[in-house]
């Protein structure tokens, strides 16, 4: 009688021993094994965001750490609740529990993206200059482009009057009737190859539906005749193009 109640007695000092002695608030279950946390991403696949949400900062309160939970909030309050701020902050809080993840990387790219997102919700200046800014540097390039090419085309021109320069001087030898044909249609030629008519401003159209390929500065010299009024065309549709990029094929814009 006496054995069995001592090693009883043993058995429960030896666990109230171990409980003292484990440290305070651990956590034996990790992040993504807790039932809130796997309740979340069953509310993700069934497209259920915001009760998903709300288990996710579940998580988030119940422990001193939980850096997939902040990344999942993150990701939806960027994408589905278009709250940029508050994306933001999760994101930061991911990558201070995580700064060396693989997937640190990622997260700091949906910062960028979440900062942008502020930036273009704000009603104007200082961040819609730097918006803007970015949008003409990148229909700079595209000009820059255009006019190498048009440049290409300028030279092979200047090349093709060199050639027709010299039949005529070959021709000066033949008899006159024969040189007067030869030189009327080497300029008749020549005309053909380095005139291009331009289109008159006034009777430009009024309107204009976007086609595949299209550009502010092709546009600009298809109704008049020169690249360089893009920037007119952008203002007068203002309330239709966010940026002078933003065209879409089939759409209808005015012309001034």
């Amino acid at each position: 009688m006496f054995l069995p109640r001592f090693a009883l007695v043993a058995s429960l000092f030896a666990l109230l021993f171990l409980s003292a002695c484990a440290p305070s608030g651990v956590e034996v279950v990790g992040e993504t094994d807790e039932k809130q946390y796997q309740l979340a991403k069953d509310y993700q696949s069934q497209g259920r965001t915001e009760e998903a949400l709300s288990a996710f900062m579940r998580v988030i309160d119940a422990r001193r750490d939980a850096p997939e939970s902040h990344f999942e909030a993150g990701y939806i309050y960027l994408h589905s609740m278009k709250d940029p701020m508050r994306a933001n902050y999760h994101f930061e809080r991911y990558l201070q529990f995580k700064p060396q993840s693989p997937q640190a990387t990622q997260v700091r790219q949906l910062i960028e993206t979440a900062q942008k997102e502020f930036a273009r919700q704000l009603p104007a200046q200082p961040y819609q200059g730097d918006l803007d800014r970015i949008d003409l540097m990148e229909l700079v390039k595209s000009l820059k482009i255009e006019n190498d090419s048009l440049k290409r085309e300028l030279v092979a021109a200047q090349k093709r009057v060199q050639q027709l320069e010299n039949v005529v001087g070959g021709a000066r030898r033949v008899p006159t009737q024969q040189t007067t044909v030869v030189a009327q249609q080497t300029r008749s030629t020549t005309q053909t190859q380095t005139t291009t008519p331009t289109p008159d401003p006034a009777s430009a159209p009024r309107s204009y539906t976007v086609k595949s390929g299209d550009s502010l500065s092709s546009i600009s010299r298809s109704v008049y005749g020169t690249p360089s009024r893009w920037i007119d065309i952008y203002q007068a549709n203002r309330d239709r193009l966010s940026s002078e990029n933003a065209l879409k094929v089939g759409q209808d814009l005015r012309i001034p």
